[in-house]
């Protein structure tokens, strides 16, 4: 237990861009997450708005010298949205991608001194930092884990090709309890589908939940009456 809480402390994550915030911040259609360790800091995602974005990461007093590594989980606008404001900010900044990432996107940030960094296999960035392989169902989607000794701790974008076959993919590499963060997509999915579902993620070990984004109400609901879990916003912090 103690070595547990010991791994924790050196893990913090903000809340930076949700459909729902705190009073202070901006909300919108989208995510961004802004993980803080002692070994690396990675932005997750960037949201729909660039202004948004640099307003709620300045609102938390985040240092834009603080970070160099950016994971966008897939190429849609609500997770991209805040790239190019991001680069205005003059940091030589690395993106992390998937192979099927637009080259078309990828060209345009190279020319504003960006540096897209592409794979679909497992790549281990850091000492504890991963970037899963991209699944394709649905739309091409990659995550990222941030794994230790005693657990992986999971940061989903959209969770397009299903939450569940991501949490599969993760226990098989790692073979240790999730706790996991982001969108799940059971926004347009009915109660009946959203409980099969999560029957399907119960075969998984879960230590703990925080769904946000296209999770939904009702799929945060639903998500949180069978899991241990925080209903968290933009402007929200989890450090344990």
């Amino acid at each position: 237990m103690s070595l547990q809480k010991n791994i924790w402390s050196k893990l913090k994550v903000y809340i930076v861009f949700d459909n729902k915030a705190k009073e202070g911040f901006k909300k919108g259609w989208g995510l961004s997450l802004y993980i803080k360790t002692d070994e690396k800091n990675i932005l997750f995602d960037t949201g729909c708005s660039g202004e948004d974005l640099i307003f709620n990461l300045d609102k938390f007093n985040i240092d834009f010298a603080a970070f160099s590594d950016v994971v966008i989980s897939h190429a849609h606008w609500d997770h991209t949205g805040g790239i190019f404001s991001l680069l205005n900010k003059g940091g030589a900044y690395n993106f992390f991608v998937g192979e099927s990432f637009s080259k078309k996107f990828s060209f345009e940030i190279e020319e504003r001194k960006g540096r897209v960094i592409r794979g679909n296999e497992w790549r281990k960035i850091s000492e504890n930092f991963y970037i899963t392989p991209e699944l394709k169902d649905n739309f091409p989607e990659q995550a990222l884990v941030y794994n230790t000794e005693s657990f992986s701790f999971l940061f989903l974008g959209c969770s397009h090709p299903k939450v569940e076959e991501f949490a599969k993919l993760t226990f098989k590499k790692f073979n240790n309890p999730l706790y996991m963060m982001g969108g799940f997509h059971f926004y347009p999915l009915s109660n009946e589908e959203i409980e099969f579902r999560l029957n399907e993620l119960k075969k998984i070990p879960i230590l703990k939940i925080y769904p946000l984004h296209c999770t939904g109400d009702r799929g945060r609901e639903l998500v949180l009456r069978k899991f241990e879990g925080e209903n968290l916003k933009a402007g929200d912090t989890v450090k344990i």
